[in-house]
């Protein structure tokens, strides 16, 4: 009820048109079938103006019904005039003949009784007392007068006893009928609402994902399990090379050939990206090159991967590519510049080294401090000569393996070795560098793993401040051998330790200590310990300082 004269707030299920004229109706019916039946029995009761009247209001009533004011979308209080109608009808009808055989009638009356419960209303239940009461006013004067046949009393009695319980009993049961409903009705509206909302929200963050997703300087690509088209975002849908003379960008997608990493060699349809993900694979970061070989071709990164729900199962699959042919150019060039600068170096290092040789062809004519002197020269042109190998040899092929000379060594003696050399810098600096362990004995390249143990403590020294420690262990375990370089020095930022092993990357710190470098080291290092199948790990904390370990597999123990 909302304001006392609108009944309901929301259309109702049950509207006043369709009940108001199916009942009305059938009200109609039924009082003109007894009118019928009276006309047959007692035509004078039939013919009385009281009658007359009656039939009249219940006709009325009906007429009421059928007018454009019952097509209001809610009940509304006026609207009880018809059943009021009816129920003065049959009052009339009975003011004259109360206990005769008009009394049957009186059962009619529990349709519009009904009609007033659909309305849900208490207020309309509460109006309809009194309209029930007065059909059997009556019939209480009826029998209050003392001149009243017993058995006519009798009759009167019982229905004033069962004639309101009826009444209200099809008013309740109509009532309770129809607050059902609504409140079934008010749950399909918030129903409703919800899922209104939800879709609102999800077409909301569809349409922001769609922006995000455009805004991106990566192509995304969305498939069903099976296939189906999802999503394209505008940098592949407005790309030339799948727009090209007019094509659908889906269709060309799915048709472009791609090659390997040598440009020439083709990518089978079934080692695709977009095959692989189709079986559950994850492909992350694969190169592939687009366009003929010989002429202009593109590279591309290609990452992919399924999506899964919650419960594990297969969602969708996304693909994203991205374009790096600038990034690869770029790599080429500075290769490039490498292999140049290495080539050049190169020569004069050659010469040096084949003085050294002649030099070294009379050490007998040079004092011991000399041809220790000499010694370290050769280390050194060594190294060099090592060093420019190992950049000739990542301006060939970034991916391809470093050469190793293997053979019976102890990584023990290396890191005695490693320390003797740094420990003039060291004592410049007035950092105490020790080194101990105990035998670890292996097949390695002991002049590799001499270059990454000169590399580690010569790091280790030159970022650890003044009167600070640097500590060198070796030792050897079941199958691998293990180097331990640990400083006091400045330590490494988290960010930084993400890189160190990038080329040409040096930390913050690094670089604002003035520290000569040139950010080669490390990933010669982790190169060399790749080689030979080991790994290094890197624990550092700044201010407090950093321990690096190298683990390399031992391969065969030597005999004692």
């Amino acid at each position: 009820m909302n304001d006392g004269n609108t009944l309901l707030d929301d259309r109702p299920l049950l509207s006043p048109r369709r009940t108001a004229r199916l009942l009305q109706t059938s009200f109609l019916f039924v009082f003109a079938l007894s009118t019928t039946v009276l006309l047959l029995v007692d035509p004078d009761a039939a013919l009385r103006p009281s009658f007359l009247m009656g039939s009249l209001l219940v006709v009325g009533a009906t007429a009421l019904a059928y007018t454009t004011a019952f097509d209001a979308p809610h009940y509304r209080l006026w609207m009880l005039t018809m059943p009021a109608l009816d129920y003065l009808a049959i009052f009339a009808i009975r003011a004259e003949g109360t206990g005769g055989v008009t009394n049957p009638l009186v059962l009619m009356l529990a349709m519009p009784a009904a009609w007033v419960g659909l309305t849900a209303s208490r207020a309309a239940l509460a109006l309809l007392t009194p309209m029930v009461l007065s059909v059997i006013i009556p019939d209480i004067v009826f029998v209050l007068d003392p001149a009243t046949d017993v058995a006519a009393a009798d009759r009167s009695i019982m229905l004033v006893a069962v004639y309101p319980i009826v009444m209200m009993l099809a008013a309740g049961i109509a009532y309770l009928l129809a607050s059902v409903l609504a409140e079934r009705q008010q749950q399909l509206i918030a129903e409703q609402a919800s899922r209104s909302t939800a879709a609102r929200e999800s077409e909301r963050s569809r349409r922001l994902l769609d922006a995000v997703l455009d805004t991106l300087d990566v192509g995304v690509i969305v498939i069903t399990p099976t296939g189906e088209r999802v999503l394209m975002n505008r940098l592949l849908r407005d790309s030339p090379a799948l727009t090209a003379r007019g094509q659908d960008p889906w269709e060309a997608f799915a048709s472009i050939r791609a090659f390997s990493a040598d440009r020439v060699t083709p990518i089978a349809p079934e080692d695709s990206a977009l095959a692989r993900v189709m079986r559950g694979e994850t492909v992350t970061d694969r190169l592939a090159w687009v366009g003929a070989p010989g002429k202009k071709q593109v590279a591309l990164s290609v990452s992919a991967s399924p999506v899964h729900t919650e419960t594990g199962g297969h969602l969708a699959n996304v693909v994203l590519i991205t374009d790096v042919t600038e990034y690869l150019q770029a790599l080429e060039a500075k290769d490039a510049f490498i292999g140049t600068v290495s080539h050049e170096l190169r020569t004069p290092l050659t010469t040096l080294a084949g003085f050294l040789e002649l030099i070294a062809e009379s050490d007998e004519a040079f004092s011991e401090e000399t041809r220790q002197w000499l010694d370290v020269m050769e280390r050194n042109v060594q190294r060099q000569q090592m060093l420019v190998r190992d950049l000739l040899t990542a301006a060939g092929s970034r991916n391809a393996p470093i050469a190793l000379q293997t053979d019976d060594a102890d990584l023990l003696h290396v890191a005695r070795e490693s320390t003797a050399a740094i420990a003039p810098e060291a004592a410049t600096r007035n950092i105490r560098l020790t080194v101990d362990g105990d035998p670890a004995l292996g097949e390695f390249d002991a002049l590799r793993m001499t270059q990454v143990a000169e590399n580690l403590i010569t790091n280790a020294v030159r970022y650890t401040p003044e009167g600070g420690q640097v500590h060198v262990h070796a030792s050897a375990r079941a199958d691998e051998l293990v180097m331990v370089v640990r400083d006091t020095g400045i330590g490494i930022a988290p960010d930084d330790q993400e890189r160190l092993f990038e080329q040409f990357f040096r930390a913050a710190d690094a670089r604002a200590s003035a520290t000569r470098g040139v950010g080669l080291g490390l990933p010669i290092v982790k190169a060399i310990v790749d080689a030979h199948g080991g790994g290094i790990d890197v624990v550092s904390e700044q201010g407090t300082g950093t321990t690096v370990t190298v683990r390399v597999p031992r391969k065969r123990l030597l005999e004692a």
